[in-house]
């Protein structure tokens, strides 16, 4: 989280250009995961800052992309299926993505209260995805919740499930 301790303060301090703003932070947003750790838990402070930092230099956050990774995002359809697995306590997030599988596996892996949630919004504007990025081959569409949470219930079906892990003999 040193990276983005950096990052924030020269973010706060107006230090970026914007040419140089959306590469360093791409650094750090592929460095770090797990943002609420860095608020205590606290999601609303996160929200808020992360909130900041998509807010600026909209005209450049394109730089924040590959080129293949922003031709990826450009050819979505109008409307999306997206997906968040987590837990109640985090299901709120800026990390989803179109692959429900991918969703279940990151509800299962960080459900720390043993009762994994998966977030499902049917038919989300694709403009409301800031970013369409992959590490390893996996997709992560980058969603301020606030937009999920707010304004898309109007204009989007959003569904939660619990799952349950299959036991096999």
């Amino acid at each position: 989280m040193e990276k983005f301790e950096i990052f924030q303060r020269e973010f706060n301090a107006g230090n970026f250009s914007a040419e140089g703003y959306w590469k360093a932070w791409r650094v750090v947003w592929d460095s770090c995961n797990r943002f609420t750790h860095y608020f205590d838990g606290d999601i609303e402070e996160r929200d808020n800052a992360l909130g900041a930092i998509f807010s600026r230099h909209l005209d450049s956050r394109s730089v924040f992309m590959t080129e293949s990774e922003e031709k990826k995002l450009l050819s979505l359809p109008k409307q999306v299926d997206v997906f968040r697995g987590g837990q109640q306590a985090n299901i709120s997030g800026w990390s989803w993505t179109l692959d429900r599988l991918v969703a279940e596996q990151y509800a299962f892996a960080g459900a720390t209260d043993n009762r994994p949630l998966l977030a499902i919004v049917s038919g989300l504007s694709s403009s409301a995805i800031l970013a369409y990025i992959e590490s390893d081959g996996i997709p992560e569409l980058i969603i301020d919740p606030f937009t999920i949470t707010i304004e898309t219930a109007e204009f989007a079906k959003i569904t939660f499930e619990r799952l349950l892990k299959l036991v096999v003999d």
